[in-house]
């Protein structure tokens, strides 16, 4: 595990401390690292002997604060092999020094006032922008400087004001060390931006040594059925995701493997039997499309042959299932991973992020679901046998996404199931779940197949505001943190196909640079654990709390 310093301070209108205990919750969750936080500038002068392999500093000021003794032993562990990342105002930090700002390559200019702009990836080989957007939005404060010398370093971010590029962020050699520097993060929206903080750790990963691979993960799908075309939009999402590639299909049906055939021509692997295609050597990580009573025991089979595994939603039926598998992938050592792909849905990702901006204050109720008056047809999916019952396909869904806006313990659910009309299938036709956390904030659930006036698939009701959303393109945002009330339409950019593929993005990230993988299966386990709890409850008429 590599040791990390992080060094902050000066005037508050930066958050440098606030800051630090973002970047080690971050950290925590990679793994990878163990990071120390201090504001003792003293603790440069003993760097050389501290064992820390890397050193983050976000300070602000202290122009003659970097004494002698200071500054060489920040240089001396530098040019002796340690790394330095330095965050926005560190090149506005130690300007009485100028081997430090030569060091760091940049100094502080000046810069407009915080907006929203975007940031281009300029080389998208190296290590900290490997599978990166070719850019993306960020709210901060855009740092312009002087004394950048471009052919002392290796620029891998720029952005563009008023007709110049501005230098975002770069990696140099300095004697046997690294140093980046990154001119983003004084606003606490780009400490929460998600590209922000995967450079940030690849900042941290690559100037202590890490290194990119050449080695490719190659998958197989099980599962090639009609259903959706799901097959063969995984092989697209993994055939177009750096360091990841199909190379073998298995169904059950003949029928369906000569179609995978013809429409994924040059695989390696087209099998009938699931056997024969676990006994692949070039086989590192299988795809599992089944129906959802299956998914255990062929999640079990893959492990069982040492190969990672990514299970459609829903992860399993039963906790039990969830368990099992959760334990044999475990003591396996291998990645198991279920593809809860609608985190990335346009307008899941548009009301987290109204949420995260603070514009509607503490969610304290959720009501959402699907609901119409329809028959659900004749597919496997209304087998409740096979698929489990009404709440185990959109419920995963929208139980996921609740799960990850409410930061907060499950503490008690009540649940409700109905069969009243739609006898010629098993599966209910009316699935409610009431849920509270310890935090107080209550959802009400809802999946109905008999409901002849619908409900909004989103209300969420917040200390200061509300969003909801009936229509797929565009939600309704009503905000009182202004201190007026303030109403605005929101359009929903479409694109779910395309963000899909980020989920893949996680898993090749993940499996080739050790970063942290977004959908655990402790995660799916819960929403499993909802939906089992609610069916006991529906029989128990009393509520359980788990």
């Amino acid at each position: 595990m590599k040791k990390i310093l992080y060094i902050y301070g000066g005037p508050e209108f930066h958050p440098t401390e606030w800051a630090g205990q973002k970047l080690k919750e971050i950290l925590g969750r990679d793994g990878r690292f163990e990071m120390d936080m201090t504001s003792d500038l003293d603790t440069f002068a003993s760097l050389p002997s501290s064992g820390y392999d890397a050193v983050v500093l976000y300070t602000t000021g202290f122009k003659d604060d970097l004494t002698s003794k200071r500054e060489k032993g920040l240089l001396e562990f530098v040019k002796n092999g340690g790394s330095f990342v330095g965050i926005h105002s560190a090149t506005d930090s130690f300007r009485g020094s100028r081997n430090y700002i030569e060091m760091i390559n940049g100094e502080f200019l000046t810069h407009p006032e915080h907006h929203e702009f975007p940031v281009f990836i300029v080389d998208n080989q190296h290590y900290i922008t490997v599978r990166m957007p070719g850019s993306f939005s960020v709210y901060d404060e855009m740092y312009h400087l002087q004394n950048y010398n471009p052919e002392k370093s290796k620029l891998l971010f720029k952005t563009v004001w008023q007709g110049k590029e501005i230098p975002v962020g770069y990696t140099r050699e300095y004697g046997k060390g690294k140093v980046v520097y990154i001119s983003l993060g004084h606003t606490k929206e780009v400490w929460n931006n998600f590209e922000f903080q995967k450079i940030l750790v690849r900042a941290i990963a690559y100037s202590s040594g890490y290194q990119l691979t050449d080695k490719v993960i190659r998958c197989g799908i099980l599962g090639y059925g009609p259903a959706f075309n799901m097959g063969k939009l995984h092989n697209g999402w993994i055939d177009a995701t750096s360091g990841l590639k199909t190379v073998a299909v298995c169904d059950k049906s003949p029928v369906r493997v000569q179609a995978a055939k013809e429409e994924l021509p040059g695989l390696k692997g087209y099998f009938t039997d699931i056997s024969d295609m676990l006994k692949m050597k070039d086989l590192d990580l299988v795809v599992v499309i089944l129906p959802h009573n299956i998914h255990a025991p062929a999640v079990i089979q893959c492990l069982d042959a040492g190969k990672h595994v990514v299970v459609e939603k829903p992860f399993c039926i039963t906790v039990k299932e969830a368990d099992e598998m959760i334990e044999k992938a475990r003591s396996s050592h291998l990645m198991l991973s279920v593809f809860h792909n609608r985190r990335w849905d346009p307008d899941y990702l548009l009301i987290r992020d109204i949420v995260n901006r603070g514009l509607i204050g503490d969610i304290f109720h959720i009501d959402c679901g699907f609901s119409s008056y329809s028959h659900p047809g004749f597919s496997w999916r209304s087998d409740k046998k096979i698929s489990g019952g009404l709440l185990y396909d959109w419920g995963a869904h929208f139980l996921d996404w609740v799960l990850n806006l409410v930061n907060s313990k499950v503490v008690n659910i009540t649940g409700e199931l109905k069969k009243l009309v739609w006898n010629s299938v098993t599966s209910e036709d009316y699935g409610e779940i009431y849920i509270k956390f310890e935090n107080g904030t209550t959802v009400d659930f809802v999946m109905s197949q008999i409901s002849a006036v619908p409900r909004p698939r989103w209300r969420i009701l917040g200390t200061k505001g509300a969003i909801e959303q009936t229509k797929w393109d565009e939600i309704t945002l009503v905000s009182y943190v202004s201190g007026i009330r303030q109403e605005s339409k929101v359009a929903i950019h479409q694109g779910s196909l395309e963000n899909w593929k980020q989920y893949y993005r996680n898993i090749a990230d993940h499996l080739l640079m050790g970063e942290e993988l977004i959908v655990k299966p402790e995660q799916a386990k819960r929403v499993i654990a909802i939906i089992e709890e609610c069916e006991k409850n529906s029989k128990e008429k009393g509520q359980v709390s788990i």
